[in-house]
């Protein structure tokens, strides 16, 4: 039964103690980044310059991320890094870095698709042992040490669903051959955010209204931010191929 579960917050090694979650987090983004140095080969992304804009990339992405949660709490706290707030701006932030680098900004889009999936399910395998991001009061569930009572395992739902939607986006960009257009980081937005906003039913986290939380609203908009990109891709080559056909 998950409820006699109960996950141990830290571990000690040589004589230091070590959270989980940190440890979680740091391999998960050395393994991303590990495996973003060589998975950019198959868009014609060198080594180098493939960990440059994975480092990068997501250094901006936490950054923003921290601005845009001190901008929602009207300039009173700082927040967190929640992904669920700036993965609509990687597109953006991966514009303005593949200029400089030489690269197609298509090609890196899609290309950082399934390392953004990736490391948030790794990661929140990782909440599972503080009890971080809890869920709701569920009997059955898993106890969670900062709520201090069992809860329903969201974190795991979560981890689950990204990983999923990691494969996903590693066969699309498969099947295209690696040729960047774009279309599967926006593809994968939608689904995600989607999923996001039901899982925030699940979540113990602060609602604003009908049980709705501040996160739910931003998954939602992932969801439509990826929905208006794929119609604008659309048009953008019906206008070239018009523009190609002889007069």
């Amino acid at each position: 039964m998950l409820s006699e579960i109960i996950f141990p917050k830290t571990y000690t090694i040589f004589g230091f103690e070590i959270g989980y979650y940190l440890t979680f987090f740091v391999v998960g983004f050395l393994g991303i980044f590990i495996f973003n140095t060589f998975y950019g080969k198959k868009f014609n992304i060198k080594p180098a310059k493939g960990l440059l804009l994975s480092v990068s990339s997501y250094l901006l992405i936490f950054v923003w991320a921290y601005i845009l949660a001190w901008v929602e709490s009207l300039f009173s706290d700082w927040g967190h890094h929640n992904v669920v707030r700036v993965y609509i701006w990687m597109p953006l932030l991966l514009f303005l870095l593949a200029k400089p680098m030489k690269l197609k900004w298509k090609a890196c889009v899609d290309f950082i698709a399934p390392s953004t999936c990736l490391v948030f399910g790794f990661v929140k395998f990782g909440c599972m042992f503080p009890g971080c991001c809890y869920g709701i009061p569920c009997d059955w569930g898993i106890y969670s040490h900062q709520a201090g009572y069992n809860c329903f395992p969201v974190q795991f739902c979560e981890a689950v669903t990204a990983l999923i939607l990691a494969a996903i986006t590693l066969i699309m960009n498969k099947k295209k051959n690696y040729v960047g257009d774009s279309r599967t980081y926006f593809i994968m937005l939608i689904p995600y955010g989607l999923t996001r906003f039901v899982w925030e039913f699940f979540r113990g986290n602060e609602k604003l209204f009908l049980n709705i939380s501040s996160l739910a609203l931003h998954a939602l908009l992932m969801s439509v931010v990826g929905a208006i990109m794929l119609v604008v891709l659309h048009y953008a080559d019906k206008k070239k191929e018009s523009q190609l056909q002889p007069q």
